[in-house]
């Protein structure tokens, strides 16, 4: 009778251990493998600082000069090149995987992308201690992304969850907007926007469109579950984006010119010729380009300009949270 109860009690033991084993092994299949979601935060910075591009005829050039009032001549004060990254700002987005198997899953993110402001032009002339010309300009970019991407996940038990992801940066929508405000009481500009003018005070915004273009990202990161199908993530990320100019167009213009008797002229965008306000970005310019100040010059259409190059990349942290579908 005893060494029945004990058979018996042997089988329940048994079964009840294989009943457990396939609850585990069911858990295991369902966080090895399936859908989720991963709203997402992140923070870049510049890593490769490079010259940025001219704006219009302006060189990135930090200039301070001094000018000859008898003559007109400048005197550099001091000079400095201005370099930088449009790589540096905030990014907001989701992702969306399917998790193969322990090790494997695919993700596909779309961020929006808002740069921080960069100085790209800058100019002050003095008469004495008196600032008669003043011109600064500044850039920001922005962005929408796609970013395709393997993910390989280091199997552990622990709660801690290493990962590598490997993938590419597609921007699907953005623009460089240019703000230049300048303040000339020495004609030098002024006579750009009118021959007439002794003076001028403008703001001008000028918005470069990209070509299309691929770029590449790699990150290392981690999940930690805080709930039931609901972790933590965090992942450092590099990325190398380089982008091409298509055209560029002036969006906003405002400028009041001073005539050498006084009188002022108020000049809007719609005053300005079709060369000023569009331009086509090429990779090369020949005889037959339409090039400001060159034999054969037409301002009824686009001006012709050499194309020029911006980073968008950059490291930065990204953080959130991932949820299982």
């Amino acid at each position: 009778m005893l060494a029945l109860f004990k058979s018996y009690i042997m089988k329940k033991l048994v079964l009840s251990a294989l009943l457990l084993a396939g609850a585990s092994l069911t858990t295991f299949a369902q966080e090895g493998r399936g859908f989720y979601l991963k709203p997402t935060g992140s923070y870049f910075l510049k890593v490769t600082p490079v010259e940025f591009p001219n704006v219009g005829s302006l060189q990135p050039r930090d200039y301070v000069f001094s000018i000859n009032p008898n003559t007109g001549a400048q005197t550099r004060i001091s000079e400095e090149t201005i370099t930088g990254s449009f790589g540096q700002g905030w990014r907001a987005g989701v992702m969306g995987g399917f998790r193969f198997n322990e090790i494997v899953a695919v993700e596909m993110g779309a961020n929006f992308f808002k740069s921080e402001e960069n100085m790209m032009a800058r100019q002050s002339g003095f008469i004495g201690n008196n600032e008669v010309l003043s011109l600064k300009s500044v850039g920001q970019v922005t962005a929408i992304d796609l970013t395709p991407s393997l993910v390989f996940h280091l199997p552990t038990e622990k709660k801690f969850k290493p990962y590598l992801k490997l993938g590419a940066v597609l921007p699907v929508f953005g623009y460089l907007d240019i703000n230049t405000a300048v303040s000339d009481q020495t004609g030098t500009i002024a006579r750009t926007v009118n021959p007439n003018f002794a003076a001028v005070e403008l703001t001008r915004t000028e918005r470069v469109k990209p070509k299309p273009t691929v770029g590449f990202l790699g990150a290392a990161g981690f999940n930690y579950p805080i709930g039931k199908n609901i972790s933590f993530f965090s992942e450092i990320e590099y990325r190398n984006v380089s982008v091409n100019s298509d055209s560029k167009e002036i969006t906003a213009f405002s400028a009041t010119g001073t005539l050498a008797n006084g009188s002022q002229v108020n000049v809007g965008l719609n005053d300005l010729p079709t060369g000023t306000r569009e331009t086509n970005f090429s990779k090369r310019l020949t005889p037959s380009s339409n090039v400001p100040g060159t034999a054969g010059y037409d301002p009824t259409k686009p001006s012709d300009e050499l194309k020029s190059y911006i980073n968008i990349g950059g490291l930065g942290v990204n953080a959130g949270i991932k949820i299982g579908l």
